[in-house]
Formats: C-alpha cells, sequence, structure tokens
C-alpha cells in the first residue's frame, strides 16, 4: 500500500495534475521566457527537477552520488533550451526518470539508499520536490498564458 500511495503521489493522483501534462507542449520560447520577479525560467525548472530526479534515482540504485555542495549546483542552467531538441530531450529525461522511478520493486525500494532509510523514502522525496517544482512550472505557464495543456489541467 505504502508503494502505491508514492506512486500516486509521484503522478499527482489526487493533488495535482500528472507532472508530464505541466511540460507538454513547451515551446524553447514559453520554456525560456523570464519572468519579472520570478528567479527561473520553466526550463531551469525542468533542468533542476532533472538533476535532482536523476540523483534520487542514483541513491536507490545505490550509484555513487557526490554529495550537493550547495543549493545554487542545483539551478546553475542557462535560462533557456539551445533549440526544440534540447528542449524535448530534457522532457523526455524528466519522463523516462518518472517511469524509473516508478519501476523499482519492493525489496529494491525496501533497503537502505544511501543518506535515505528506505527507498520509499526516496520515493516520498522525490513526490514532495517534483510536486513543488510541477506547481511552479503551472503557474509560471499560468502567468504566459499558456495553461492549460492540451491534455488538460485544473485552473483552480
Amino acid at each position: 500500500m505504502i508503494k502505491e500511495i508514492l506512486i500516486n503521489a509521484l503522478n499527482g493522483v489526487n493533488a495535482h495534475v500528472n507532472p508530464r501534462n505541466t511540460v507538454e507542449d513547451l515551446t524553447v520560447e514559453i520554456a525560456g521566457k523570464e519572468i519579472e520577479n520570478f528567479p527561473y525560467t520553466i526550463w531551469q525548472v525542468i533542468k533542476h527537477i532533472n538533476f535532482w530526479q536523476e540523483r534520487f534515482i542514483g541513491y536507490i540504485k545505490d550509484d555513487i552520488t557526490p554529495p550537493s555542495l550547495s543549493a545554487k549546483e542545483g539551478w546553475s542552467f542557462p535560462a533557456s533550451p539551445l533549440n526544440e531538441n534540447d528542449l524535448k530531450n530534457e522532457i523526455s529525461k524528466l519522463n523516462l526518470s518518472l517511469d524509473e522511478a516508478l519501476s523499482f520493486s519492493d525489496d529494491i525500494l525496501g533497503k537502505k539508499a544511501q543518506k535515505y532509510k528506505s527507498g520509499y523514502e526516496v520515493l516520498q522525496a522525490m513526490a514532495s520536490h517534483i510536486s513543488y517544482h510541477i506547481g511552479e512550472i503551472v503557474i509560471l505557464r499560468r502567468m504566459l498564458g499558456k495553461w492549460p495543456p492540451p491534455s488538460g489541467g485544473d485552473t483552480w
């Protein structure tokens, strides 16, 4: 049951739109648009999510994961993707990381995961982290007049 709850949390079930939906139909222009008084672009938020998704998955797989030395490390990205291909690759990376996170067996998730008590705890951290930043993407898209995406999304 715990795994099901965490999988639902990663997918936004009963909480918010699926993270995959928030990044569909993005263009380089939208992803790289700077908004006054917001420190990051949608592109930088996506890159930040992927930076941490990779680390979280590494914790579960027990890959060697060097410690993050500062918050800046997870935000040091250009404001905009280079081109549409760059954007599509990063969105694909996000989707693949979600697929991988959702595919771990209970055996793997039950084991200690580096600085976490278990892989389940890592999934909880992933779900909280992605939920926070997906909310930012939704707000930024709304501010840019680019919400909801074609698959739909809550507007309240």
